[in-house]
This record gives structure tokens, C-alpha cells and sequence, in this order.
């Protein structure tokens, strides 16, 4: 037995009695390299005596190649292979393909027809007769009487019994479509290697987005290219690239025209079908010579709208051991062309208008930032220095085909600063601490300034109770600033039209002048804290508050648009995020995401004398406007006549009255705006949801408005028949409101019933409504395949944006903006609808 105990833990009993040192395992190529190496250096060998040195490799190395050549310096080794020259070629293929439909849309009544009353009765009035309302009949009373007539093939309407007995078609007008998008692009990146040191490299880019928008008969196109190189010779590198993007569509929006297309298809009649043609003979087919018919002003129309950028630039960086500088050349051209035209026969535009608009940007910028860093001190003080500069040469020109109006800009501006930091770090702590100056100056202002000092601090604190660790930062910095010259601010000229004018829009004037204006001044405090916890659960927040003064903004005077410093405001808010990150990505599944709540305030401070209450986008009858004490986003309008104890005051009639001064109605700025996101990690699919919720906020619903006056609205159709209302409110002597009205009295002139008396504006405030809304911006389900290596895979993705809008407000989505014009928010009059999209996406890297 002891024998073949013997045996059997013989093995081990070996193991364990053997006693021999271990061996370093060393290649060919390791051997060689020390070996040259040791003849270049001290008879001592500084190889052996670092041998328990932590060296860090420098530059990059791929350890599948062969070894050329070894090189220690200080604690650093650098590597290089065998291999003299090597090509590294990376890049990425992705298509897009997308199905929009429209999303939230304004309520219609689909049951009444064109026209009025006519003798106590609601009577069908034909297109002949230039009609604009629809307050007529019912169209289940209505039939066709089979004659000729030019605009409807079916014939006249009658009343049932009178005709062929063919009922009243219910025409649907919708001119919206589902739109669809392909978008394909191509990145080449590319680096050309020499003894494992990168010397040259170069980048391609090019891609192509083709859209079939929302409204019929209108589409638009952008092509992308791009290039780039770049090389480096030990501390040098220089590297420049290019880009040109290439836009055209064949109806832009400058002019509104879009939302006049959308307009004139929302408030056409159900009895009236624009699809039967948009001709009769030489004149324009539509359902009242006021209005046009949507197809009319899309088709053959000659419209285009083509935008085009060049961009250039060059970079230089000089590094060292301390020392590191950047000096970058760029020069931008952009042409933007818009002909925007409607044809003889447009209402308002009986003998047709034409606005043909060119705009050439040329932008040189200089950028340079030079940085010195003091050598190893001790932990407490790393200080470094900083100086950038930054001069720009820009030209923007603007020609219109009117006698007159062209307008030429030029600005030279020079902005530098130069900053002192420190850099702290010992143990669990690193810290950051700058303070600086900034000088600005330009031909187009006013006064040079020499002084815009800066501070600024952010720390970070590791390893609290083993797993915690804590982030800083606060910076309090003065700074000026000018409007650009090559934003334009044509789309103010819509304030001189109100919102029953605006088929006369037509924006041809440009501000006067950029010159001679005191640059706006702003003086920021930023600070931010963030707490996380084993670097996945993170609780975050930070806040701001900005005051600018001497704000530019555009008036009218002696007939100009001009630019003035007429405002000054303060903007403050806050936002706290709270959130999960993903975990080790070789786990079966896993859970990130955040939400944060958000919220700021946006206060006018003080208005130049003569300046309050200015309008600064919108309408004459309703707009966006300063008041010295309001918020910056205050919607001013026409408001219902009170007493002086606040109560609306009632007409003989029954009706209330309308005081014609201008107030503030509405505040666009929400009170809250919370979002979050969702991820989820199975294999690999993942999944990804996005929601946002924003309480508070005003739009006014111009929208509403106009189809309440023309009855083409859902309420308009409902309500028509309401009796014996009685509206709250008191008398004009002081008494309580006892009258009681009809909405809609078959009696009265249609220009007195509870919609039409007001004009097609109604009473603003009456249009106020609340733009509270949720929202399911993104689901995007994802699946990845890994290719030939590591760094090659597939990505296929299947997803869906505004799939889910739940909204107080009545009209369309709050976001659109009034004829996509800047600082337009808060107003609605026939803003074109959101988008649900549908998407697929393939992506390829390799």
C-alpha cells in the first residue's frame, strides 16, 4: 500500500522538491534589440539595472508585428516594426431609409358647405360668387343638380329633392402626403505608417439625402464631400481639410409659402374639390377669388430655393515637451439663392410676383492658442499659460431683383485672451484653478474693450468611502458680442402684415446697416456638481445666470429696418440629472438611462426709452414683444374690454366687447421641461427610449382663430347651432350679463355671429392656450454583428421619432415654429405639422 501511495503522489512530491528560478521567455527580436542596444549605452546595463521600472509605451504598436528597433527615454519605451511602411485603412458605410406621415393636425368640420344665409336660411353659395365662408348648409341637405358647370364636374348643389338625386360628395383637401427620405454615406479614414509611427493621414467623406417632403409636389436634395490630409514630423503637424454641401429644393419658406399652401388646403370647403383641376381657361380655379387653390400654388410654379457651402481650412501645431501652439486658417463661402414666385392669378398677386434673392457669404477666420507649461514643480503647483487670438474677416452680400434693395456688410473683429492656470493633483484630489483677460474689438462697433476678466475652478475628489467620488466646477466670465452679419433678419418684415394680411407677405427689406452699434455685453456666473458612485450611478446639477445688457434687436424707423441697442435681460435656470451607465459590456444584459428636470426664467430688465413693448417677431396684431419687467417670451395682443375690477364687459348685443390696445396674453417660456432616457442591453440588441414632458408654456392659436372665422373648424361646427348662451361678465353700465345669444342666428348677417365679428384674428387672448405636451421622441431597436475582427461589424437599426404626442394644446405640434422663422415660438398661425418618422438604418464599419 505505501507503494502505491507512493506512486500516486509521486508527480507531486516531484513538483514540490524541485527548486529552480523562472526563466523570462524572450523573442528573437527582444534579444537582438537589447543586445544592439547595450552597445550604444554605458558598459553598465541600463536595461537590466530599470528592469523593475514601470515604462509607458509611447505612440502605438501592434503587437502581431515584428520588432525593428527599440527606444527607451526617461520612463517611456517606443517600439517600432519591422516593417518599414504600412497603409491602415478604417472607415464606414450607412444608408438610411425613412417613411414620415404627419402628426398632430387641427380639427375640422366636415359637415357644413360653402356659403351664408340668405334670407333667414343657410344657402349654398358657389365659388362664382366669391365666397369665403362656410356657414352654409348641411351637406347631408345637399345633392347635385347634374348641369354643366365649371366647378364641379358633378354639377350645381341644390337641396335635396330639387337635383338628381346624387348626394353631396364630402371632398377631403388634404394636401399632405406621406413623405419619404434616403440618405447614404461613405467615410474612408486612412493612416500611413513608418516604423510604427504615423506620418501621414487622410479622411473622404461623401453622402446623399434625398427627401419627398410632406407637402405634395415638393422635394429637396443635399449632397455632401469631403476631404482631408494631413502629416506630422516629429513635433510638427499640419493637416488640412475641405468640405462642400450642396442643397436645392424646389420650394423654399422664407416667404411663408409652404404655410400658405397649408392655409389655403385647410380652409377650402368640403363642398369644393381642388382636385378637379386648377384651371378654368385662363383663370385660376380655387372656391373664391380671395383664395387660391393649394395645387395651383404648387404646381409648374418655378419656385427653387439653392444653398451651397464651401469650407476650407488649414492647421498647424507646433509640441513640445511644455510647450504646445495651434495656428488655424479657415475660410467659409456660402451662396444661397431663393426664387420664390407666384403666378398671375395668386390672390393678392393678380399679375403674379416674382422675389428673386441671392446672398453670398466670404468668412476668413484666424484661430491660434498657444500654451506653456511651467516645468514639474511639485503637486501644489503645475501652473501653465495660455494666449489665444482669434481675428475674422467677413463679407456677406444681398441683392434683390427690387430697384434698391441691395445690401453690402463687412466686419473685421479681433478677440484675445490671455489666461494663468494651476494644476493641483495629489493623492485622491485634482484640481484645476484659471483666471484670465479677454480684449475685443471691431470695425462695427462702437468702443474697443481691454478688460473681460474670467474665472474658473472645477475639482475632482476620488475614492470617498472606496467607491464614491465627487466633481466640481463654477466660472464666472465677462464677455461681448455682436449679431452676425450673415444672419438675416428679412423675416421681420412679417410685422408689418397682421395675421389677416399675410397673403401680402413678402420680405424684401434687410437691416440698414450692422455699424456703429455698442457690442452686447455679458457678464455669466456657470456651476456644476456631480456625485457618482462606483463610476455608474451619477447624480448631477448645474445652474447658470447670465445678465446681458445693451441686447440688439430690430425696429422700424423712418421706414428702415434698422438695428438698436434697445434691451437689457437676465436668464437664469438650473438642471439636475440623475442617471445609470452601462456596466461591463461582456454581460448577458444590462440597464442604463437618466432623467433630468430642467427649468430657467428669461426676464427683461430694462428697455431703452421709446423702445417699450417692441415687437420682435410675429404679427402687427400679435406678436413676440420687449416690455421692460416682462419675460422675454411674452406673446402681446388684443384682449376682451374689462372693468376696472377685471370683469369682461358685455355689448347691448349680448357679446363681449374688445379693448383694442395691445397686452401681454401669454408667456411661451414652459415652467419645467423633464426628459429621459431609457437603454437596454440583451446580447446584442439594444434597445432605446426617449421621452419628453414639458409643463407650462403659451401659444397663441392663430390657426384656431381663422378657422373659427372662415367655419372651417371642429367648434365652428359643433357650437353653430348653441342658444341662449349667456356670457359671464357685467354691462357696460356695471350690471351683470343677463342677454342670451345664438352662436350662429341664420337671422343676422354672417359677419355678426359669434366667430365672424371679431375679424379672422378673433380676440387673442381668447386663442391662449396651454403647450403643455409629453412625448415619445425615440424607439430605436438595435442589433450588431460582429464582422471579420474587432474592429469590424454591422449595425442594423429599426426606429420610430414622434411616434406618441400628447398635447393640451389644440393645434399642431407646440414646437413648429411660424414659418420657420427665429424666436418664433409661442405662435401658431397654420403651422406646417410634425413628423412621425419610420426608420431603418444599416450601418457598416470597417
Amino acid at each position: 500500500m505505501k507503494y502505491l501511495l507512493l506512486l500516486i503522489f509521486l508527480p507531486a512530491v516531484a513538483s514540490a522538491q524541485v527548486m529552480s528560478p523562472v526563466r523570462p521567455i524572450l523573442s528573437g527580436d527582444y534579444t537582438e534589440q537589447v543586445r544592439k542596444l547595450r552597445g550604444k549605452t554605458d558598459p553598465v546595463d541600463s536595461v537590466s539595472n530599470r528592469r523593475n521600472t514601470v515604462m509607458t509605451l509611447e505612440g502605438i504598436f501592434d503587437p502581431r508585428l515584428p520588432v525593428y528597433k527599440m527606444k527607451t527615454t526617461k520612463n517611456q519605451v517606443e517600439i517600432m516594426p519591422r516593417l518599414e511602411k504600412y497603409l491602415d485603412i478604417a472607415g464606414s458605410f450607412s444608408t438610411y431609409v425613412e417613411v414620415k406621415t404627419a402628426n398632430r393636425q387641427p380639427d375640422l368640420q366636415h359637415s357644413y358647405a360653402q356659403g351664408r344665409p340668405v334670407n333667414g336660411t343657410p344657402a349654398w353659395r358657389g365659388p362664382e360668387t366669391g365666397e369665403i365662408f362656410s356657414y352654409g348648409p348641411a351637406m347631408q341637405l345637399l345633392e347635385f343638380d347634374g348641369t354643366a358647370y365649371v366647378y364641379d364636374k358633378y354639377g350645381r348643389l341644390t337641396a335635396i329633392g330639387a337635383g338628381n338625386g346624387n348626394k353631396a360628395h364630402i371632398y377631403d383637401n388634404n394636401i399632405l402626403r406621406t413623405a419619404t427620405s434616403l440618405s447614404q454615406s461613405l467615410n474612408v479614414q486612412g493612416d500611413l505608417y513608418r516604423y510604427g509611427k504615423r506620418t501621414w493621414n487622410f479622411n473622404t467623406k461623401m453622402a446623399h439625402t434625398g427627401n419627398q417632403t410632406l407637402i405634395r409636389d415638393t422635394k429637396d436634395n443635399t449632397v455632401t464631400f469631403g476631404a482631408g490630409a494631413g502629416t506630422s514630423i516629429k513635433w510638427f503637424k499640419v493637416s488640412g481639410n475641405y468640405t462642400y454641401v450642396h442643397t436645392d429644393a424646389n420650394n423654399g419658406n422664407r416667404n411663408g409659402f409652404l404655410n400658405r399652401v397649408w392655409q389655403n388646403a385647410l380652409l377650402t370647403p368640403v363642398s369644393f374639390d381642388n382636385s378637379q383641376g386648377t384651371m378654368n381657361g385662363t383663370a385660376q380655379r380655387s372656391y373664391s377669388n380671395t383664395a387660391d387653390n393649394p395645387r395651383f400654388l404648387l404646381e409648374d410654379n418655378s419656385n427653387k430655393y439653392i444653398w451651397s457651402q464651401h469650407i476650407g481650412s488649414l492647421k498647424t501645431t507646433v509640441k513640445t515637451n511644455n510647450f504646445e501652439g495651434t495656428i488655424t486658417h479657415s475660410i467659409h463661402h456660402t451662396g444661397e439663392e431663393n426664387k420664390e414666385v407666384y403666378k398671375p392669378g395668386t390672390a393678392s398677386w393678380q399679375d403674379g410676383m416674382q422675389t428673386d434673392r441671392k446672398k453670398q457669404d466670404l468668412n476668413y477666420m484666424l484661430q491660434s492658442r498657444f500654451q506653456y507649461e511651467v516645468p514639474y514643480i511639485n503637486d501644489f503647483l503645475r501652473p501653465a499659460f495660455i494666449a489665444n487670438y482669434t481675428y475674422t474677416d467677413a463679407h456677406t452680400r444681398i441683392s434683390y431683383n427690387a430697384p434698391g434693395n441691395h445690401y453690402r456688410y463687412q466686419r473685421s473683429s479681433h478677440a484675445a485672451s490671455v489666461a494663468a492656470k494651476d494644476i493641483i493633483h495629489t493623492g485622491k484630489l485634482s484640481a484645476t484653478l484659471e483666471a484670465g483677460n479677454s480684449i475685443f474689438l471691431s470695425n462695427t462697433a462702437t468702443t474697443a474693450h481691454y478688460f473681460l476678466p474670467s474665472l474658473s475652478a472645477d475639482a475632482r475628489l476620488d475614492h470617498i468611502l472606496a467607491r464614491f467620488s465627487v466633481q466640481g466646477n463654477t466660472a464666472l466670465r465677462y464677455f461681448k458680442s455682436e449679431l452676425p452679419i450673415d444672419r438675416s433678419i428679412g423675416h421681420v418684415n412679417l410685422l408689418r402684415y397682421s395675421a389677416e394680411q399675410a397673403f401680402q407677405y413678402q420680405p424684401l427689406q434687410e437691416a440698414g446697416s450692422f455699424d456703429r452699434l455698442t457690442p452686447i455685453d455679458h457678464k455669466e456666473w456657470t456651476a456644476g456638481l456631480r456625485l457618482s458612485y462606483n463610476y455608474r450611478y451619477y447624480i448631477e446639477g448645474s445652474t447658470f445666470i447670465r445678465h446681458t445688457r445693451n441686447d440688439v434687436f430690430p425696429v422700424y424707423e423712418s421706414g428702415q429696418l434698422q438695428l438698436k441697442n434697445i434691451a437689457d435681460h437676465r436668464n437664469k435656470g438650473f438642471e439636475i440629472q440623475l442617471g445609470r451607465n452601462f456596466g461591463n459590456s461582456n454581460w448577458l444584459f444590462d440597464v442604463a438611462g437618466n432623467i433630468s428636470f430642467s427649468t430657467y426664467t428669461s426676464t427683461v430688465t430694462g428697455v431703452r426709452d421709446g423702445y417699450n413693448f417692441t415687437p420682435v417677431a410675429g404679427f402687427s396684431n400679435v406678436h413676440k414683444v420687449l416690455v421692460n419687467g416682462g419675460s422675454m417670451g411674452a406673446i402681446a395682443g388684443n384682449t376682451y374690454l374689462r372693468d376696472a375690477a377685471g370683469r369682461i364687459v358685455i355689448g347691448d348685443d349680448g357679446f363681449p366687447l374688445v379693448d383694442p390696445q395691445l397686452k401681454v396674453i401669454g408667456n411661451a417660456i414652459p415652467d419645467f421641461t423633464m426628459k429621459m432616457s431609457n437603454y437596454f442591453r440583451l446580447k446584442r440588441f439594444d434597445l432605446n427610449l426617449d421621452w419628453e414632458w414639458r409643463k407650462g408654456g403659451d401659444m397663441w392659436n392663430g390657426t384656431q382663430a381663422a378657422l373659427d372665422y372662415y367655419g372651417r373648424s371642429a367648434v365652428s361646427g359643433q357650437q353653430r347651432n348653441i342658444t341662449g348662451y349667456v356670457f359671464n361678465g357685467v354691462t357696460q353700465a356695471g350690471h351683470l350679463n343677463t342677454v342670451p345669444v345664438s352662436f350662429y342666428n341664420p337671422a343676422l348677417p354672417v359677419e355678426s355671429n359669434r366667430w365672424t365679428r371679431y375679424g379672422p384674428g378673433g380676440v387673442a387672448e381668447a386663442y391662449i392656450q396651454k403647450a403643455d405636451f409629453l412625448k415619445l421622441n425615440t424607439i430605436r431597436l438595435s442589433y450588431t454583428i460582429k464582422a471579420w475582427n474587432y474592429s469590424q461589424r454591422i449595425r442594423l437599426s429599426a426606429y420610430v421619432n414622434n411616434i406618441f404626442l400628447w398635447t393640451a394644446y389644440k393645434g399642431a405640434d407646440p414646437n413648429q415654429l411660424l414659418y420657420d422663422q427665429y424666436n418664433t415660438d409661442g405662435l401658431d398661425y397654420f403651422n406646417i405639422p410634425s413628423v412621425k418618422t419610420y426608420g431603418l438604418n444599416a450601418s457598416l464599419q470597417f
